[in-house]
């Protein structure tokens, strides 16, 4: 037994019941325990001399916990169907041209900085909430450690970026500004868009969950592809 990754399980769990307090009192992006505990946990992993695999060792459940998260999205979704139904077109244009941002723009960065096969593979995977893209990953040989963690980081980058964006762009439609949280910051997106409008929120969910599913059933082969041209 491993006194220091029971003691980082604990930490995790405790750390994220404080954060999401102070968090419901003081409302602010940059309070969000997404943010809050993750840092705080690297520093007291670099301070105490903890690696990655130490923390692993008893917290990786704690991944596994995001699927049946993600499947939640779904109850929102059925309550706005029917707004749902009369954009599916435009939401599933929306989702294409995102997808292929992402994944283009991954491999063009990969290959502009060298980086290695397994990285690059992991960037472009990393485009979609964290189950799916794990799941992707593990079909076009990227590392599941990897795309979680540029996962997250596209999602809290997204959540704190999301609202001066689209102030910039003007734009006022709850299903646009949805798909755009829903497609390009995952979940931390969703949580986002739910906190500004209901309806954004749903569109962000239900953005989220399409791309993801559409990766993983098509994305392999569409990889596979645009690496050999």
């Amino acid at each position: 037994m491993n006194i220091w990754a029971i003691t980082c399980l604990v930490w995790t769990l405790l750390a994220y019941v404080v954060a999401k307090k102070v968090y419901g009192k003081y409302p602010k992006v940059g309070l969000s325990p997404a943010i809050t505990v993750p840092i705080l946990t690297l520093i007291l992993m670099a301070i105490f001399g903890i690696s990655y695999q130490t923390y692993q060792q008893d917290t990786t459940w704690l991944v596994h916990l995001i699927g049946p998260a993600t499947v939640a999205f779904a109850v929102p979704i059925y309550r706005y169907r029917a707004t749902i139904r009369q954009n599916i077109g435009v939401l599933s244009l929306a989702i294409l041209v995102s997808m292929s941002v992402g994944v283009i723009g991954a491999y063009e960065m990969s290959e502009l900085f060298h980086f290695s096969p397994e990285v690059r593979n992991s960037l472009m995977a990393r485009s979609i909430s964290t189950p799916f893209a794990m799941e992707l990953a593990d079909h076009i040989q990227g590392s599941s450690a990897l795309v979680s963690l540029f996962t997250v980081i596209t999602g809290l980058v997204g959540m704190m970026c999301g609202d001066f964006i689209l102030a910039i762009t003007k734009i006022r439609s709850n299903i646009a500004n949805g798909a755009a949280f829903g497609s390009s910051a995952h979940g931390f997106g969703t949580i986002r868009a739910q906190q500004r409008n209901e309806q954004e929120g749903v569109i962000a969910s239900l953005t989220m969950v399409m791309a993801g599913i559409l990766m993983v059933i098509a994305g392999p082969s569409l990889i596979h592809l645009w690496l050999m041209l």
